[in-house]
């Protein structure tokens, strides 16, 4: 359990991760860093270490543009971490030429609060690794998979497809193309309490996770208790999971100058195009 004392204080987090009882080693990896208030679940793929590799270089990319802005505008923090995507992808996928892979790479999830007003928060994710919000006592999942079933939904096709063509990702970092990451703006209220997971939790229905949200309270009870409620369903993958709780107050939202405001909002512009200025 984690609570900072400085900008980010009115947040209390938690995390664990799990090899669980199948898997030899875990492939997952994330950040937690309550003091530049930014936290990731990312999840490899490739089997044997470029998995694990791959995650890894994801957080390392991240957790060094998360803790350079930790005091910045929201437009240079989104800017820096979408840079930040870009160098993870171009890492994957030189490793992965290098090492003559058939395939490797990783999902992610984040959650990057606002320096400048509590209230919201930017979330960003690519793949099947979610971001859950507990509100009100009820559960919403505020990510949507990029997996082959959702982009044929949104595209309005109707069509039977093998399960497990229907689950394959359309989207990870160290893929093939323009790595294309989905960011959102979500409201934070007093008390909601966020989960960002890998896929490994997901062995649990929806009703599991939100009742160990209603049976506990802390972060730390509730990343334990789905610990113990997916290794007793057999646990076929790496778990990993990250709670972060809001407090039941927020700071006020700071005065900023109109040219600092101009120079985020212009930043939040050039990050929403999502292109790799670094490969110029």
């Amino acid at each position: 359990m984690t609570m900072d004392g400085g900008r980010y204080n009115y947040v209390e987090v938690a995390a664990m991760s799990d090899m669980g009882r199948i898997r030899k080693n875990n492939e997952d990896s994330f950040l937690s860093e309550p003091e530049a208030g930014c936290f990731v679940v990312a999840d490899g793929l490739g089997g044997g270490a470029a998995g694990e590799v791959a995650s890894e270089m994801v957080i390392t990319n991240l957790r060094k543009a998360a803790t350079s802005t930790a005091e910045d505008s929201p437009g240079c923090r989104k800017y820096a971490l979408q840079q930040a995507l870009h160098k993870a992808n171009a890492s994957v996928v030189n490793y992965r030429d290098s090492h003559h892979y058939s395939a490797m790479g990783s999902t992610v999830v984040m959650l990057v609060l606002n320096p400048w007003k509590a209230e919201d928060a930017f979330v960003c994710h690519i793949g099947d690794s979610r971001l859950y919000c507990f509100r009100g006592g009820e559960l919403f999942c505020v990510t949507r998979d990029h997996s082959v079933r959702n982009e044929m939904k949104s595209k309005g096709i109707d069509k039977s497809i093998p399960e497990k063509v229907a689950k394959a990702l359309t989207r990870v970092i160290g893929g093939n193309g323009y790595l294309v990451p989905e960011w959102q703006k979500v409201a934070i209220c007093p008390e909601d309490r966020f989960l960002l997971c890998s896929d490994g939790i997901l062995v649990l229905p929806d009703e599991q996770i939100e009742q160990v949200f209603r049976e506990k309270t802390t972060p730390q009870e509730v990343v334990e208790e789905l610990r113990t409620r997916v290794l007793a369903a057999g646990a076929p993958d790496n778990l990993t999971a990250i709670c972060v709780k809001v407090g039941s107050t927020l700071p006020p939202p700071e005065t900023i100058d109109k040219c600092d405001q101009e120079e985020s909002d212009l930043l939040l512009k050039v990050a929403e195009e999502r292109k790799d200025y670094g490969a110029n």
